[in-house]
């Protein structure tokens, strides 16, 4: 059992009502929240470890919901820079993830990572995730990120985190195995390219209507990979749960009315285009934020002059991308469609941790308050893993995942950057990234 934590004298952020509340102390117990008072009005059992937060804003940890396992560099992945980017993700206050698939963490081995992190705690974020990825024969992210041909062998795309669907594929018992294997959820891919690689095979649509009623029959939600208007349609008539990435043209009003309606999940990834930006520009290799806690290595394989040559989209194409990313985002928040943060961690200069900050300056650059990117990367994290009674809030009978910061980010949301201290599962991590002086 974990020792009792005290935190003394935080003002407490409320993303939902964008507000901060007089000194509060927490209280935690088993890696749980177990009391929240009003500053001196309690005092710690006896033997708790205790933290002056006097002067602090204290908010839930905040929650990836696109991260795959990679370290964003161009370095082959392992299980050693797996357990780094974990690491990585908890100093910089990344507390929760959903990882996608096409990592590594297929549906053979996601269970175990998952169980492995909820053991360690203080050491790992709390996982959940989809196990391999449903695709196409020869569509993304086959012929694409891979560049491997439609006819290679089922088991070598399964290790990456990749299921091919044949036509002639039996999908309920494809969802019975995914459901014994104890993924949370399934990502398919509704998807003809994308740039640059377009045009491409892509699951047919009758074919994505039978996973969609599959996995609910199974309790299973469905997101979808996409990046056109048209494939949110398709991904709205199928019923599916929510969309990872923009589409990189503009959403429809019609369209953004549905997505409200269904309750559909916008996921959009800024981070993703704004490392083409960097890819371009040579920004993030420069940004001491970024340097002082992103692994040296992975930040050097991608200032080799061979890789910085290899872009496969131009700064035009990501400006665009950004341009649109932020309308379709700031009409949809208003909306009411439901937001959550999600950086598509892994690819090249998307550094775990560093960049779901990234994520939360595009946001509000797109025009939302800094309140509503807060409430995206907790409680819209938490109504997407579908555990809003269990994380993304502070409040008793929470997971104790909690950032201390020096300023407010209701403020300014790079103050979001300000970490003095992570409490993850009721365990403190000082070692942290910080802007803090």
């Amino acid at each position: 059992m974990r020792p009792a934590l005290f935190i003394a004298g935080a003002a407490l952020i409320d993303p939902a009502t964008g507000s901060a509340s007089p000194p509060q102390d927490i209280l935690i117990l088993g890696g749980r929240i177990a009391a929240i008072t009003p500053a001196g009005a309690a005092q710690p059992p006896e033997g708790a470890a205790r933290i002056d937060a006097s002067g602090r804003f204290a908010m839930a940890g905040l929650i990836d919901v696109h991260a795959h396992l990679g370290e964003g560099g161009a370095l082959p992945g392992d299980e050693t820079t797996r357990a780094r980017a974990l690491q990585q993700f908890l100093r910089y206050g990344v507390t929760s993830l959903f990882i996608p698939g096409a990592t590594g963490a297929n549906d053979a081995e996601f269970s175990g990572l998952r169980e492995r992190c909820r053991a360690a705690a203080g050491r790992c974020p709390d996982l959940q995730g989809a196990g391999s990825l449903i695709t196409a024969p020869g569509s993304h992210p086959i012929s694409t990120i891979f560049n491997m041909p439609a006819d290679t062998p089922p088991a070598v795309l399964e290790a990456l985190g990749v299921t091919m669907l044949t036509s002639d594929a039996d999908i309920d018992q494809l969802m019975d195995a995914k459901k014994a294997a104890g993924v949370d959820a399934v990502k398919i891919v509704i998807e003809d390219g994308p740039p640059p690689w377009y045009p491409k095979p892509r699951l047919s649509d009758a074919q994505i209507r039978r996973l969609v009623a599959a996995a609910h029959a199974r309790s299973l939600r469905v997101f979808a990979h996409i990046s056109t208007s048209e494939h949110v349609r398709i991904a709205l008539d199928a019923g599916v749960d929510g969309v990872m990435h923009g589409p990189t043209d503009r959403l429809p009003d019609d369209l953004v009315r549905r997505m409200a309606e269904q309750k559909m999940t916008l996921v959009t990834t800024f981070a993703l285009y704004d490392g083409i930006l960097t890819w371009a520009r040579g920004q993030r290799e420069t940004d001491p934020y970024a340097l002082a806690g992103v692994e040296p290595s992975a930040v050097e394989s991608l200032t080799a002059p061979p890789f910085l040559a290899a872009a496969a989209e131009d700064e035009a194409t990501a400006l665009g991308y950004l341009t649109t990313a932020s309308d379709n985002l700031r009409r949809a928040a208003a909306a009411g469609v439901p937001i959550a943060l999600g950086t598509d961690v892994g690819n090249p200069f998307v550094f775990p941790g560093y960049a779901a900050h990234e994520e939360l300056s595009w946001m509000v650059r797109a025009g939302l308050s800094p309140a509503q990117a807060l409430q995206a990367a907790t409680l819209g994290g938490a109504a997407f893993l579908d555990r809003p009674d269990q994380v993304g809030r502070l409040a008793p009978g929470y997971r104790a995942d909690i950032l201390l910061l020096a300023d407010n980010p209701l403020l300014t949301i790079e103050n979001s950057r300000s970490i003095v201290a992570v409490i993850a599962n009721g365990a403190r991590m000082d070692d942290v990234v910080s802007t803090a002086p």
